[in-house]
């Protein structure tokens, strides 16, 4: 065997890799690499022959001898003054060798005066000399400044254990959560090995274990144990497995790490998740310990209740106190409560529900309690379909956070945005809180909304059962579970909405309106929005994705303030389109389904199903760019007619249309335009003779050649119409000409209202107006009453836009009183 002390380091390490699978290095493998290097250093300090007053002294995690295999191992000289040329020729008697073989060795040179400045100085001094030992050399030197570092800890327990929180706190910012995040970083991150750490930190200082000192419970302390030696196993996989010094836990790395340590693919959890969840339920163990125990040292400590807890409603009652104060349970508390509970499931009633919802208005703090009942596995006591969600990975572009803590985390988002002062600057989020008629539905709803994720297909529809069927066992309220199911249900409708589709469609804004049905739930989807994309994480909640969903919710609020759309309309509407698809039983469904998506929602709130079959074949086969297609049938009352008339949709359509129908001597009594989602203009008119009562198929005939002829352009409406007038006397009526402009109706169009006295032709003069000025119309409503025409146009410009410019509204005003005669 070599007598060279690197090369038998060497050797030995080798031995314990082929000794132990890259999964199975664990605590006892860290300590024989500790142990190994413990002989290396001695054989160097041995060869370097040293003096007297010199300690070689192990620091950190090689201190507590939990040596990974790509760790750096921190060693201190402790020397009684030596000076610096002894001290240097010492230091490289004994460091080259190894930084010469490739070691990562961290070295610090003190007196121990300079120990005690160094730990007065800096927290990671003070903790790194914490978990000293002496490895070789004058272990009487070394007694006296690690006793008084140790000291330093011990007499300020309360300021050391603040100062042990901030640095914690700044951690976390920086690594994030090793119990949260899908990339843990398995030392820094909170929850981590330095959280292990400084369990041991507060135990030197304390000069007891934790538990003897009413810092931890038994069961806070062995699950940390257990998370530790999982920790230890995960990050020496990591290790080996890039040949680097690197601690986090990245995606590319968690299924070989996986494989290793022995977890393989299940029915709705692959062996990566595993792994994940595994680890994030005892990085959740650790970051509860060392958080339970540094507020404990610092005095943040409820007592002991007083009666001692008899009810699950005790329990909750005795969390929500502790939390409203800031404080965390005792652990002789801990005991009480789970004496209190047992091991059945909770039986909910109104004082549990009271104090359950206690803690959630309470956000941050009332979680941190419900997350101490979790960490003793009590929680699922209370709400048994959190144990498949618990510590669950989500693998999306989006989410950072385990299901669970994302849960949990919206609730806290929730609370937030409920308690916004009114100077808020978000108006409508503001007016959004206003319209809650009561925080608890709406905590529930985000408490449940992701309840789904649970490796079983769609989540949002598995969520919204599960929800309610917990609201259910909860004993909640049917308006609750309503309200709650529905929020679950239609979580991702508005920011899917909002980002996926065009939100210049109509329909589109009247289908959102119909699914949401009030202000009220409107409000209560986009509060579950933002705070379910605050807890997400910063790309889900960016100004580009927050202004399309405001501008969605806008528009969707006028449409439900206008009455255009609202539960009882979007139940009717939804009845009348089933009793459509029943009638049209028998043709394709992939082209009753196109029908029903292009056709605008007001016309199957107008149009009753047995006419809208009727329709079906002459609207749904797709149009040609020239074609037109008309179909007439018999009207309302005797002598009337229904004329169906279907071309694409482009400026003067409907003028054309209006002037055939003059031309041909065809009345018109009504009209009701349409524009489909793929632009085609369905135009449906009551009509009569003008002339001749009956209208017959060679009537029907001309119009239609009339109509083509108009729109390629072969003839000249113009003239052809006023050919028609001057057989018959101008309308004698004294009724005046009147027109109104309207942006505040609909979100899309302006509207424009035109009033006259009826005449052959009126219909065209108008819509010819509008097409002369390059404005399209998507919506009319025409109506006769006796010798007095009212009729509603919703135009747009040629980009498809509202006309806001008040000058081009002036210019249609004029030019319609000019054409009108008024």
């Amino acid at each position: 065997m070599s007598t060279d002390p690197v090369a038998t380091l060497r050797d030995e390490l080798r031995s314990l890799e082929r000794a132990y699978s890259i999964g199975h290095h664990g605590r006892w493998s860290a300590a024989k690499r500790a142990d190994a290097f413990d002989a290396c250093l001695r054989s160097l300090f041995a060869g370097a022959q040293v003096p007297g007053g010199v300690a070689v002294v192990a620091l950190g995690g090689y201190g507590r001898r939990l040596q990974l295999p790509g760790s750096d191992v921190d060693v201190l000289l402790l020397h009684d003054d030596l000076g610096a040329d002894r001290t240097e020729k010492l230091a490289s008697a004994m460091f080259y060798p190894l930084w010469d073989a490739g070691f990562s060795l961290g070295q610090a040179v003190r007196t121990p005066a300079e120990c005690l400045q160094a730990g007065n100085e800096r927290l990671d001094n003070l903790t790194a000399m914490l978990d000293a030992r002496v490895i070789a050399g004058d272990a009487d030197l070394a007694e006296g400044p690690l006793e008084a570092v140790r000291a330093i800890a011990a007499h300020g327990l309360v300021t050391f254990a603040s100062r042990l929180r901030a640095e914690a706190e700044r951690r976390s910012e920086r690594f994030g959560s090793a119990a949260h995040h899908l990339e843990p970083d398995l030392k820094e991150g909170a929850g981590g090995l330095r959280d292990v750490a400084s369990l041991g930190w507060l135990t030197a200082a304390r000069g007891e274990d934790l538990v003897a000192a009413g810092l931890l419970h038994v069961g806070e302390r062995d699950r940390a144990d257990s998370a530790e030696e999982f920790m230890v196993r995960a990050r020496s996989a990591v290790h080996l497995l890039t040949g680097k010094h690197t601690d986090r836990l990245v995606s590319d790395l968690q299924r070989p790490v996986a494989e290793a340590m022995g977890f393989t693919d299940g029915p709705n959890l692959p062996a990566a998740d595993g792994l994940m969840r595994a680890l994030f339920e005892h990085a959740r163990n650790v970051e509860h310990a060392a958080r339970s125990a540094i507020d404990r040292a610092s005095g943040q400590v409820a007592a002991v209740p007083s009666p001692v807890p008899t009810s699950a409603a005790d329990v909750l009652a005795i969390l929500a106190e502790a939390a409203e104060r800031d404080q965390v349970v005792a652990p002789a508390a801990l005991d009480a409560i789970g004496s209190a509970l047992g091991p059945d499931p909770v039986a909910w009633d109104d004082a549990v529900r009271a104090a359950f919802l206690r803690l959630l208005r309470l956000g941050e703090r009332g979680i941190r309690a419900l997350d101490a009942l979790d960490r003793q596995g009590w929680f699922e006591l209370f709400v048994s379909s959190w144990e498949e969600v618990r510590c669950r990975p989500q693998r999306d572009p989006y989410h950072r956070f385990t299901v669970d803590a994302h849960l949990t985390s919206a609730v806290s988002r929730m609370v937030e945005l409920l308690e916004r002062s009114g100077a808020d600057d978000d108006p409508l989020a503001q007016e959004m809180v206003n319209l809650v008629d009561h925080p608890d539905p709406i905590l529930l709803g985000a408490f449940l909304h992701d309840i789904g994720k649970v490796g079983r297909g769609n989540h949002v529809a598995l969520g919204a059962e599960i929800a309610v069927d917990t609201l259910r066992t909860m004993g909640y309220p049917a308006a609750t579970r309503e309200l709650t199911g529905f929020m679950v249900a239609e979580h991702l409708l508005l920011p899917d909405t909002a980002t996926r589709r065009d939100l210049t469609e109509e329909n589109l804004i009247m289908d959102v309106a119909a699914r949401v049905g009030t202000a009220p739930r409107l409000a209560a989807l986009y509060l579950l929005a933002e705070a379910d994309a605050l807890a997400t994480g910063p790309a889900a909640w960016t100004p580009w994705r927050q202004a399309l969903i405001r501008e969605l919710v806008v528009k969707v609020q006028h449409v439900l303030e206008r009455g255009d759309m609202g539960q009882e309309l979007a139940q009717r509407l939804a009845d009348r389109i089933d009793r459509l698809r029943d009638l049209l039983v028998g043709e394709p469904e992939a082209a009753v389904d196109r029908f029903v998506l292009q056709m605008p929602r007001g016309y199957f709130l107008s149009v009753e199903p047995a006419r809208a079959a009727r329709h079906f074949h002459t609207v749904a086969p797709p149009l040609g760019t020239s074609e037109v297609r008309s179909a007439s049938a018999p009207g309302t009352r005797e002598g009337t007619f229904e004329v169906l008339v279907v071309a694409a949709d482009r400026p003067g359509v409907l003028s054309w249309i209006a002037g055939a129908l003059a031309v041909c001597g065809i009345s018109i009594l009504s009209a009701q335009v349409f524009t489909t989602d793929d632009g085609a203009a369905v135009d449906l008119f009551e009509v009569q003779g003008a002339f001749e009562p009956e209208i017959g198929e060679a009537r029907w005939r001309e119009f239609r050649s009339v109509l083509r002829k108009a729109i390629d352009g072969s003839i000249s409406l113009e003239r052809r119409v006023e050919d028609k007038r001057r057989h018959y006397p101008k309308p004698t009526s004294r009724i005046p000409v009147t027109v109104r402009v309207d942006n505040g109706v609909s979100d899309f169009s302006t509207v424009i209202e035109v009033g006259a006295p009826d005449r052959i032709g009126l219909l065209y003069d108008i819509t010819r107006v509008f097409a002369d000025l390059h404005l399209d119309v998507h919506l009319a409503k025409v109506a006769t009453y006796e010798d007095r025409v009212i009729d509603a146009f919703y135009v747009r410009d040629g980009l498809g836009r509202k006309i806001t410019d008040a000058a081009q509204l002036d210019e249609v005003e004029v030019a319609l009183r000019e054409r009108l005669g008024g």
